[in-house]
């Protein structure tokens, strides 16, 4: 009989700390769900940021070494319309026009 008191003073009292804490819990739930969103948005958006760059990508070919590469991984001046693979290759370009207009 006193062990059914107990459990019953104690149920009420977990009841009572559940009421309270309710907002709290929603609070928590509702926050953890944008959470659980925007990370869903980021994977899918690398998914297709992947994918446009993947197999649709057209391919140029770099002025300097003639290496073709994708156009999304190009690197191009706002001047001309010549793409190059890396900085290397850009300054490497750079260095042989300079030589060609001092000679």
């Amino acid at each position: 009989m006193k062990l059914l008191i107990v459990l019953g003073i104690l149920a009420v009292v977990i009841l009572l700390i559940y009421l309270r804490l309710r907002p709290y819990i929603r609070m928590a739930r509702q926050m953890f769900g944008v959470a659980r969103q925007v990370r869903r948005v980021v994977r899918d958006d690398a998914i297709i940021t992947t994918r446009d760059a993947g197999a649709g990508d057209r391919l140029v070919r770099c002025d300097a070494c003639q290496t073709w590469i994708p156009a999304s991984r190009s690197l191009k001046l706002r001047s001309s319309s010549a793409a190059y693979c890396s900085h290397a290759c850009l300054e490497s370009s750079a260095e042989g026009s300079k030589r060609k207009a001092a000679s």
